[in-house]
């Protein structure tokens, strides 16, 4: 009897292939990757409005944003 590959024995149940994902991860996944995005966007709103009427002091909240994006 081979106990390393438990999972070719069919009348031993092996918990080590048993793969379960955990919704707390994937949820916590897409709202971090919201907040990115929302950042990016507040970032690129903030340099679009720096570059028409030459408002050189948005550009460091704009790189702060897209700093948190990262």
């Amino acid at each position: 009897n081979c106990s390393y590959f438990k999972h070719f024995t069919p009348g031993e149940t092996s918990e080590i292939f048993e793969v379960t994902t955990q919704k707390e991860y994937s949820i916590s996944a897409a709202a971090i990757a919201i907040f990115s995005v929302g950042f990016a966007i507040i970032g690129t709103i903030c340099v679009l409005l720096s570059f028409g009427k030459k408002r050189d002091y948005l550009l460091k909240p704009a790189s702060m944003f897209y700093t948190f994006a990262g």
